[in-house]
C-alpha cells in the first residue's frame, strides 16, 4: 500500500482511539474506571436497572469504536471486511491473522481473547431490553476492563509502529523535514543580504 493510504488509516483509527479516551474518561468520572470506587450513579445505586442502562450503553460504545478500528484496517488495508452471521467474531479472528507482503497481526490471539466477553456484551446489550441487563454480568466486565483496553493499546501501538517501520515512515517523514528546512534557507540568507548595514547594494 501507499504511504498516503497508510496516513489515512492512521488518522482515522487515531480518531476511534480518541473516542475511546473519551469513554474512559466517562467512566472515570462515574468513579467505574480503572478501579469500581461508586456506590452509585446518577443517585441510583449500582445494582439499579438504570445504572445497568447506563454503564452498558458506554461499554457497547467502547466496543464499537474498538471494532471501527478494525473494519477500518479491513476494509482499507486488507480490502476484504467479512460478511454473514458471525461477521464480528470473523473481523476479530482477521486481525489476528499476520498476513504477509501486507500486514502484520493488528493484535494478538490473547488480545482477542480478552476482548470476547466485550464483544459478546455488545450483542446482549442491542438485543436485549435494558430491564433485562444484568448487573452482575456488567461488574466483571467493568473489573477486567483496564487490563483489556490496555492489551488492544499496546497490540495497535506496535501494529502501527510496524507499518510506520515497513513502509520507511520514519525515513520519509525526516527527509521532508530536512528539505523543509532546506526550503527555508535562501530566503533567510536572502533577507540577510538585503538588510540595512550588510553591504548589500
Amino acid at each position: 500500500m501507499s504511504v498516503e493510504e497508510f496516513l489515512l488509516v492512521r488518522a482515522r483509527v487515531e480518531e476511534e482511539r480518541a473516542s475511546i479516551a473519551r469513554l474512559k474518561d466517562e467512566l472515570t468520572r462515574y468513579r467505574l474506571f480503572p478501579q469500581i470506587t461508586a456506590t452509585e450513579v446518577g443517585g441510583f445505586p449500582l445494582g439499579d436497572v438504570a445504572v445497568s442502562r447506563i454503564v452498558g450503553s458506554i461499554l457497547h460504545d467502547l466496543y464499537a469504536a474498538i471494532e471501527n478500528v478494525f473494519k477500518i484496517i479491513a476494509s482499507r488495508l486488507d480490502r476484504s471486511v467479512p460478511s454473514g452471521e458471525q461477521w464480528h467474531r470473523e473481523l476479530v479472528d482477521q486481525m489476528t491473522l499476520d498476513v504477509p507482503g501486507l500486514r502484520p497481526a493488528v493484535i494478538s490471539r490473547t488480545t482477542a481473547a480478552v476482548l470476547d466477553p466485550l464483544r459478546g456484551f455488545r450483542h446482549v446489550f442491542r438485543n436485549v431490553y435494558g430491564f433485562h441487563l444484568a448487573p452482575e454480568r456488567i461488574t466483571p466486565l467493568l473489573r477486567s476492563l483496564p487490563g483489556v483496553l490496555q492489551a488492544f493499546e499496546e497490540d495497535i501501538d506496535r501494529f502501527l509502529l510496524r507499518m510506520e517501520t515497513e513502509l520507511h515512515l520514519a525515513e520519509q517523514e525526516e527527509s521532508q523535514g530536512d528539505a523543509a528546512r532546506e526550503g527555508a534557507k535562501p530566503d533567510t540568507e536572502a533577507r540577510d543580504r538585503g538588510a540595512p548595514g550588510t553591504g548589500a547594494p
